[in-house]
């Protein structure tokens, strides 16, 4: 239940079901990624958890889509892309969608057969993408961004939401984040704004994400920490940073159902002196 439906109860309903508050937000380390040798130099700009727990890692240098068990190993390669990568979304069923940049193109991917089975064409720039099931957002880091029926594919354009880097939605709403200018916001269906956020703790927000009762969660991968917002956009909080072992995190993602979140990060393994990128797996 959201925090929203919860402040709509009765007082003696809201008694018995208790939504947290921002201070009890506090995660627990369950895994990591196991990246084998050979994909050591991949460059994670999404990370998404799937309904059956496992979980998507695209890869920027290698412009590929990969899959991990829920306890982190590797399992396969799903897709690779001939176009540059920037963010992929569970759609429904077994399908992901992907944005692929300046090709103005999104794809949709069947994670079981492992192959494209439709390209959604734009007239601008694909770089985040976000989808409750029925309807696909679809942000542009330069100019309006697409907000997509995917029953019948018809389109309408969000001429107020601008400049937007990663998106994620949440019961209507659309929230998403600007990089240069610190900046966390959230928009109704329509991309008419609701509130903005800047705050000290958030530096360079890119991946974006909304636990069940609506508190927001970014990748502020500049201070290299995880920032949680409340529903309001009234309250922020650390919830982890680089003394927990993050560093330039970019993609996150929370299953809403089980609690499970997924966050991208830079780690330098014992008796190396090379950085690779991997992900961390935490209970909310």
């Amino acid at each position: 239940m959201s925090s929203e439906d919860y402040h709509k109860l009765p007082k003696f309903m809201q008694e018995k079901i208790k939504v947290p508050g921002i201070e009890e937000i506090k995660p627990s380390f369950f895994t990591r990624l196991t990246i084998p040798e050979e994909m050591k130099t991949l460059s994670i700009f999404s990370c998404r958890i799937l309904p059956d727990g496992n979980l998507i890692i695209l890869d920027y240098r290698k412009r590929q889509l990969l899959l991990f068990s829920n306890d982190g190993i590797f399992i396969g390669i799903v897709v690779t892309f001939t176009q540059e990568t920037y963010d992929v979304c569970f759609v429904r069923k077994r399908t992901v969608a992907v944005a692929l940049g300046a090709s103005n193109q999104t794809k949709l991917v069947d994670t079981e057969k492992n192959k494209i089975i439709q390209t959604i064409k734009l007239s601008h720039n694909c770089y985040g993408v976000a989808s409750d099931g029925e309807t696909l957002v679809i942000s542009n880091n330069d100019r309006q961004s697409t907000r997509m029926n995917l029953n019948d594919m018809s389109h309408t354009i969000l001429e107020r939401m601008e400049r937007l880097d990663c998106i994620s939605l949440f019961q209507g709403n659309i929230y998403g984040t600007f990089p240069e200018e610190n900046k966390v916001c959230c928009y109704d269906s329509t991309g008419e704004p609701l509130w903005t956020v800047q705050h000290q703790d958030i530096d360079y927000p890119l991946g974006i994400t909304l636990d069940i009762n609506g508190f927001v969660y970014t990748a502020s991968s500049r201070n290299d920490s995880i920032v949680v917002i409340s529903p309001d956009g009234k309250s922020c909080k650390t919830i982890l940073s680089e003394a927990d072992g993050i560093k330039e995190p970019i993609g996150i993602d929370i299953n809403r159902e089980t609690g499970i979140m997924i966050v991208s990060s830079k780690i330098m393994e014992d008796r190396s002196y090379t950085d690779f990128e991997t992900a961390f797996v935490y209970k909310i």
